[in-house]
C-alpha cells in the first residue's frame, strides 16, 4: 500500500514538474529572468565580435506575439532613436513628427542602448536608428537591408514569415511581352506614358480580361508587375490577361476625385487599348488598380461601376469619403481586393472602413491585412494577393448570402497568404 502511495506521489510531482516546464516563458535569445541586463551585455559581445547580428528576436511564446529587442550604440552625445514599422517613425497625421517616439534605455555600462517591443509571428518589419531630426541610419549590426521610397531601410523578418515564391524562382520563361509607349490625351492636353503587358502565347481575337494600373511604370520596374503577372499566369494562379500602367503626371492631381486623370482613363485610355490590343469589353472582366495615394484614384475611376467593375486596392492611403461616391449594388457589382499593413498606423483606419463601406453597399470585398508597413517592399510583395483575388478562379461567395455587419469581410486573413499552387 505504502508502495502505490508512493509511487502515485512521484506521478504527481512529475506531471506537475512537465506542467511547469510548458508554462515557463519562453526567453528571447539576450535575455534574462533578473531584468535582461546581464545577458544582453552577453549579446553585445556576441555582437561586437561580429558572431551574431541584430536585433535579437525572441523565440514564439505559446501565447501572445514574440518579442524583439532592437540594441543601437550612442554617437558622441546623441541617444539613438528606433523609427520602425513596429515601434512607430513618429509621423502625426497633420504632417509633423515625434521625436520622442522608439526611445532607448541604457544597457548597463556598455553604451549600447536598447528597446523591445512585440511583433507578430510572421511579420517583416522596416526601421533605421535615428540620432537626431533627419539623422537616420542604417543598422550597421543588420545586414538585412531594402530600399523605401526615400532611401534605404534595415529589414529583420520572423521565422514565420515566406517571401514570395515569384521572386525566389528564377524568371518565367517564355515570358510576356512589355510595350513602353504614349497616348495622346485632348482631355489632359498631352501625351501620357503608357506600358502594356500583353501574356506568353497572346493572340488576336480572345477577348482578355484587363487590368490598369496607376504609378505605371514604378510598378513595372520597382514592382516588377510583369515577372509577377508570369509567374501567376505560367502556375495557373490567375487566368491571362492584358495589363496596362499609366504614369502619373502629378500624384497629387491625378489621384484626386473627380480629376481630369479618372476621365481620361474612362474615356481615352479605355478606347485605345480596345483599338490596339484584344480585350474585353465588358466592364466586369476589367480591373482598376491603385497603391498607396494612388488608390483615390482607382476608387474614383471605379466609382460609377459603368468602366471597372473589379478594385485592387494596396496600402491605400485613402481620405474620408472617397469611397463616398462608390454606387451601390444594382445590376453591377464591384468586386474589390484591399491589402492593408497592420503596422501602416496612419492608414489602416480608413482602409478598415473602405472595406465596410464596400461592403455595406453590396459589393464582393477581399480583405487582407499584413504584419508589414507602409512601403515598396510591401506592395511588391502582394501584388499577386489582390491580383488572385481578382483574376484568380476562386471566386469569392455573394455578399446576399451573409450579413456585412455581423460576419464581417467575405474574406479575410492574415499573411502567408494561401499559396495557389
Amino acid at each position: 500500500m505504502r508502495l502505490r502511495v508512493l509511487v502515485f506521489v512521484l506521478a504527481v510531482l512529475a506531471a506537475i514538474a512537465l506542467i511547469g516546464r510548458f508554462a515557463m516563458p519562453v526567453r528571447a535569445p539576450g535575455t534574462s529572468d533578473a531584468g535582461g541586463a546581464p545577458s544582453l551585455e552577453a549579446a553585445i559581445r556576441e555582437i561586437d565580435a561580429g558572431r551574431q547580428t541584430a536585433p535579437l528576436i525572441g523565440e514564439q511564446p505559446r501565447r501572445g506575439r514574440p518579442s524583439v529587442t532592437f540594441l543601437a550604440t550612442r554617437d558622441g552625445g546623441d541617444v539613438p532613436r528606433i523609427v520602425s514599422d513596429a515601434t512607430g517613425w513618429g509621423e502625426r497625421p497633420d504632417g509633423t513628427f515625434d521625436y520622442s517616439a522608439g526611445r532607448m534605455t541604457p544597457v548597463g555600462r556598455t553604451g549600447w542602448y536598447s528597446l523591445e517591443t512585440k511583433v507578430e509571428p510572421y511579420a517583416r518589419i522596416e526601421y533605421l536608428i535615428a540620432y537626431g531630426a533627419g539623422d537616420y541610419r542604417l543598422d550597421p549590426h543588420n545586414p538585412r537591408k531594402v530600399q523605401r521610397a526615400n532611401g534605404p531601410a534595415s529589414e529583420f523578418v520572423m521565422p514565420g514569415y515566406m517571401p514570395p515564391q515569384e521572386f525566389v524562382d528564377p524568371p518565367m520563361r517564355p515570358a510576356g511581352t512589355v510595350v513602353d509607349t504614349v497616348v495622346e490625351s485632348r482631355i489632359l492636353k498631352s501625351t501620357r506614358r503608357v506600358i502594356v503587358y500583353t501574356p506568353p502565347g497572346y493572340q488576336r481575337g480572345v477577348a482578355y480580361p484587363l487590368a490598369v494600373f496607376h504609378d505605371g511604370a514604378m510598378v513595372v520596374n520597382t514592382g516588377e508587375a510583369p515577372r509577377v503577372l508570369d509567374w501567376l499566369i505560367a502556375h495557373r494562379a490567375i487566368e491571362p490577361i492584358v495589363a496596362v500602367f499609366v504614369d502619373p503626371q502629378s500624384r497629387v492631381a491625378d489621384d484626386r476625385r473627380g480629376a481630369p486623370m479618372r476621365a481620361f482613363v474612362t474615356g481615352e485610355l479605355l478606347p485605345w487599348i480596345a483599338a490596339h490590343y484584344s480585350v474585353t469589353t465588358d466592364p466586369g472582366e476589367r480591373a482598376i488598380i491603385g497603391i498607396s495615394a494612388s488608390a483615390r484614384g482607382a476608387v474614383d475611376a471605379a466609382a460609377s461601376l459603368e468602366s471597372f467593375g473589379r478594385l485592387g486596392l494596396l496600402i491605400p492611403a485613402l481620405d474620408p469619403g472617397d469611397v463616398t461616391a462608390v454606387k451601390p449594388r444594382g445590376p453591377r457589382t464591384l468586386r474589390a481586393s484591399i491589402v492593408a499593413a497592420t503596422y501602416d498606423t496612419l492608414n489602416l483606419g480608413a482602409a478598415r472602413a473602405a472595406q465596410l463601406e464596400l461592403i455595406d453597399k453590396g459589393h464582393d470585398v477581399d480583405f487582407v491585412e499584413v504584419p508589414e508597413g507602409h512601403s515598396t517592399v510591401t506592395w511588391r510583395t502582394h501584388l499577386r494577393t489582390v491580383l488572385i483575388s481578382l483574376f484568380g478562379s476562386v471566386r469569392p461567395s455573394p455578399p446576399a448570402a451573409r450579413s456585412p455587419r455581423t460576419a464581417g469581410p467575405l474574406r479575410t486573413g492574415n499573411y502567408p497568404p494561401e499559396n495557389p499552387v
